[in-house]
Order: structure tokens, then sequence, then C-alpha cells
């Protein structure tokens, strides 16, 4: 493993491929022979490993890449804790999974992790010995089947859908909202991540870069695991453009986000 600055390295560079950008996965790990190892199991499961060296270059990693798992070893130098904390509380990186790990006997050190808000603090045998599994899990998760996905669509998101349809996307978040504060079941999830979807797509009309990235990756996560057609809506069509729109006003950046072409913007098919 190189000493390069953690910035500098080849891992830590945004890649060009936008299906490679959504198959990363974080570590933030500076021992040279520990590293490599993760690396190599990522690349094997299909991923893209960015390793960083510091806390401040994992949080810095997070919102660049917005991952789709994160691991973070105690052992590193820096104030880990605060990294954990910084990365929880951003709403555009509060949702991606982060797992610590450290020594089994350090208890009190894996417990600070999770107070931190690490969503799991792991002895190291045990993340290396199910690394594979773990990995795979978050970059081909299984389809969930909430309660409420093959029932009708309700009247409140239909029209919700229509005006998202239309591009009133503030109109369409009223409706949808709406939708989800009526519906108790879990399948509400859906029509949050709709919403938020459609807001990002009014942050782009309004050259807001900063605003949309965040929605999209509130909402994206949202319907990263549901049916292909969840309540007769496509889903899966939906949330491939919308990746693919969020990758492209990432790669733009705030400068150029109006080289966007707002015609591009997809509709959302229902059956």
């Amino acid at each position: 493993m190189d000493k390069l600055p953690a910035a500098s390295r080849p891992d830590a560079k945004m890649p060009d491929n936008a299906l490679a950008q959504r198959n990363a996965i974080v570590c933030l790990e500076a021992d040279l022979f520990f590293a490599p190892r993760l690396a190599d199991v990522i690349r094997r499961q299909g991923g893209l490993p960015v390793i960083v060296e510091t806390p401040d270059a994992f949080v810095d990693a997070m919102a660049r890449h917005f991952p789709v798992l994160a691991l973070l070893d105690l052992a590193s130098e820096g104030d880990w804790a605060q990294a954990i904390i910084r990365c929880k509380l951003r709403p555009d990186t509060s949702q991606i999974p982060l797992i610590a790990f450290g020594s089994h006997v350090e208890v009190a050190t894996l417990r600070a992790a999770r107070q931190a808000g690490a969503n799991h603090a792991w002895p190291r045998s045990k993340l290396m010995g199910e690394l594979p599994q773990v990995v795979d899990r978050y970059l081909h998760p299984p389809v969930i089947y909430p309660d409420g996905w093959d029932a009708p669509l309700c009247a409140l998101a239909r029209r919700g859908i229509e005006e998202f349809n239309q591009g009133a996307y503030f109109e369409q978040h009223e409706l949808l909202e709406a939708a989800w504060l009526a519906e108790a079941r879990p399948i509400r999830e859906m029509y949050q991540g709709i919403l938020q979807i459609g807001v990002a797509f009014l942050q782009i009309q309004r050259h807001n870069w900063a605003g949309a990235v965040k929605m999209f990756r509130r909402g994206l996560p949202r319907l990263r695991g549901l049916p292909p057609v969840c309540q007769g809506v496509d889903i899966a069509a939906l949330r491939a453009a919308a990746e693919q729109i969020h990758w492209e006003i990432t790669a733009l950046g705030p400068e150029r986000l109006h080289e966007f072409d707002l015609a591009r913007l997809p509709q959302i098919q229902i059956d």
C-alpha cells in the first residue's frame, strides 16, 4: 500500500464509471497490512474500495462517494468518534450503514463506537470472518416486500405521481407527504422515497446543487430494496433513472449544474 495522502490515492478518486461509483465502500484503514485485505475482498464481491487513512478523509469520502457501506477501524489515529457523529448527523450520509471494528478485548471502545452512532461495532475477528458475506449483502441487497407492496395505489399517492409526471414537483411533495402520513404500513417508505426524488428534481430546476444531492441521498435508499414493481409503480425504472441523474449532477458539481438537460427528468410509469 502506498503512502500518498488519502485524497491522492487511486482508490479515493471518484471513478468515471457511474456503475462502479454506486458500488463504493468507504474504509477508514491506515494499517498497511490490513487495508489491502479489505480492498481485495471488496473487489472480489464486485465493489469499489475507497480506502482512506484519517477520520477527516473518511468524512469527506462518505460525502463524495455516497457508498453502500462504510467500515471504520477503531485502531485508527485521530478522532474517529467525531467522524462517526459527523457522518450520522449529515442528512446526505446519515443513512449509510456504518460498521466499526476493533479489538475484542476493548469492550469500552466498541461501546463508544455504538454510542457515537455506528450501526454495528464488531470485533475485528468477526468482521474478517464474515466480510465477504457482509459486503455482498450491501452490494446486492435482497428484495424486501413490505406490507402493502401489492395493494392498489391509494388515491393521494396516485394524484401525487400525476403531479410528479407533470413536473409539478412541489405539488407532488404535498400529496405524497399526505399519503405517507395517512399510510400506517411499511409501504409508506415508498411514498417518501418518491417525493424526495421529486424534490431533488425541483432543486435541479432551481440550480440548487447541494439541495438536489441531499434529497437524492435521502430518497434513493428508501427505494433500493423495494420490488421492481410496487403498488403498480415501476420502481426499478425510477430508481435507475434517478441514480444516473444523481451521479451525473454529482460529477457536474454546483458550477456546471446548469448544463444538465432538464428534459431528461423522467416520468413515473404506473400499471
